[in-house]
């Protein structure tokens, strides 16, 4: 009985992950294609014929070096950003006793319930009234908070003892100085796993990017992917080369970064 189980979770899990793998498999597939008849080319997943001229054509025909460039300026500044406000916040959350604190982190809590498109509109209208518009500052300083950041880190941060925070006083520490050798070295793990989240989600960002920027010189990988097209048809070879290129990043952060997000993952359920 126990075997038939383990075996039914073992197909299970396998189906799960083609599931989730279908959809880049046959990205892959299609970037590696000719650019005749791509999905004729196609059988089971595996391209009957090999080609690289979609990733040749991206390379002639994009700027995709620049396009590449914005996106690590924009995503690296913006994840930063996130962390740094995400500390600073959680801590005065976790630590510090005032009035309204609670209903105060309860509206921050609030910000991740509501979807981004309800709220697209009056944060481009503010936008455009700061003359923000076409400029990087306008897709960073509006999401340079974040919700889930200050969520996570006060959870993690109420774990720690006060008693580290009492003693590092008794030792002459002022608030910085308790927040970098108490509260920021402890957290490592859980900051480079919300980190790695928040730098997967700012990446992949499409929606933002693509309402402010208007110059093909400034947008980032997933707003200039969308340039192989024209007004009947996609070019569906250049545009999943383009895919996969924009994909490969993401997965060097998290295969370097894996030790920390899994150490963050334990962390938090443990505590």
């Amino acid at each position: 009985m126990k075997l038939r189980n383990h075996l039914l979770l073992n197909v299970f899990l396998l189906l799960s992950v083609l599931v989730v793998l279908v959809p880049f498999i046959w990205m892959l597939t299609v970037s590696l294609s000719p650019s005749s008849d791509p999905f004729r080319r196609v059988a089971f997943l595996i391209p009957t014929s090999f080609s690289l001229e979609g990733y040749l054509q991206v390379f002639q025909q994009a700027p995709l070096a620049r396009w590449f460039m914005n996106s690590v300026l924009l995503t690296s500044v913006l994840t930063a950003g996130q962390l740094m406000l995400g500390v600073l916040a959680a801590y005065a959350f976790a630590r510090y006793r005032f009035r309204g604190r609670e209903t105060l982190f309860f509206f921050v809590l609030c910000t991740m319930m509501i979807p981004p498109q309800a709220i697209m509109l009056p944060v481009y209208l503010v936008v455009n009234s700061f003359d923000w518009v076409n400029s990087y500052k306008g897709v960073i300083i509006p999401h340079i908070a974040s919700a889930y950041a200050i969520f996570v880190l006060r959870q993690f941060f109420m774990a720690i003892p006060r008693e580290l925070e009492e003693a590092s006083r008794v030792d002459g520490c002022h608030s910085v100085q308790t927040l970098y050798h108490i509260y920021l070295r402890a957290s490592v793990p859980t900051l480079f796993g919300v980190g790695l989240i928040q730098f997967v989600n700012n990446w992949n960002d499409y929606y933002w990017p693509f309402l402010i920027l208007n110059d093909e010189m400034k947008m980032t990988l997933p707003v200039a992917i969308v340039q192989f097209r024209n007004d009947s048809y996609i070019e569906w070879v250049p545009t999943m080369a383009a895919a996969t290129l924009s994909v490969l990043p993401v997965i060097g952060i998290y295969v370097l970064a894996q030790r920390y997000f899994t150490e963050s993952s334990l962390q938090s359920g443990i505590k």
